[in-house]
């Protein structure tokens, strides 16, 4: 089922019932490292903005009806074409003790690996906490050190991966089920039925840039 746009391409509804039985968030940094063959001293060039998530999903084995359902999405995302929302399962509030309305602070830029905040309870500690999520327009992060705000309620957000897109003043962050736009990886996509009648499929995806 599609349920919005994104870049003229379609959003697509990920089946929630029976949901995905394991996901696997894979972190990707795009570094490339050299090693001198006469001392083994190292020089490490790091790509700025090119960080980004991957996903593995593997779902139970489903009945013929459920099948069908998923077999559905599968095809409705046309390969890479179209995307889908994607997010931890295991995650859906801050660990921190969040306090206030936040939102961007300030026009800021792609490839940034920190977010400035406005409107958290001024001096605040532990609002968010390392491992904690967060998503701004249609990009999922995870806060890397604890954020705590200032006497204005300002914090600044220590995140990965990096900022994705131009964040405008007053932008809403999401803290609770927070998620990302993801792609399948292939245009190829199967699912496997046996004589139980029931059937079995796996995919895999990355972050929609």
């Amino acid at each position: 089922m599609v349920i919005g746009t994104y870049n003229n391409q379609s959003i697509i509804a990920l089946p929630t019932n029976p949901a995905p039985r394991q996901i696997e968030l894979g972190m990707n940094d795009a570094n490339a490292l050299s090693v001198s063959p006469f001392t083994g001293s190292t020089q490490v060039q790091a790509w700025p903005g090119a960080d980004y998530w991957d996903a593995d999903i593997a779902l139970p084995k489903l009945l013929p009806q459920d099948a069908a359902v998923w077999s559905a999405f599968l095809a409705e995302c046309r390969g890479m074409l179209n995307v889908f929302y994607l997010s931890d399962p295991s995650y859906k509030q801050p660990q921190g003790n969040v306090s206030g309305v936040p939102v961007a602070n300030g026009a800021q830029s792609p490839m940034a690996t920190t977010l400035a905040t406005k409107g958290w309870t001024p001096t605040t500690f532990g609002l968010l906490l390392p491992g904690d999520y967060l998503q701004i327009g249609n990009r999922l992060h995870r806060v890397l050190e604890p954020v705590n705000s200032d006497v204005n309620g300002d914090a600044t957000i220590v995140i990965w991966p990096s900022l994705r897109d131009a964040v405008t003043d007053g932008q809403t962050i999401i803290l609770d089920n927070p998620q990302g736009l993801f792609r399948l990886a292939s245009n190829r996509r199967s699912l496997t039925s046996d004589y139980t009648l029931l059937t079995a499929t796996s995919f895999k995806a990355v972050e929609a840039r």
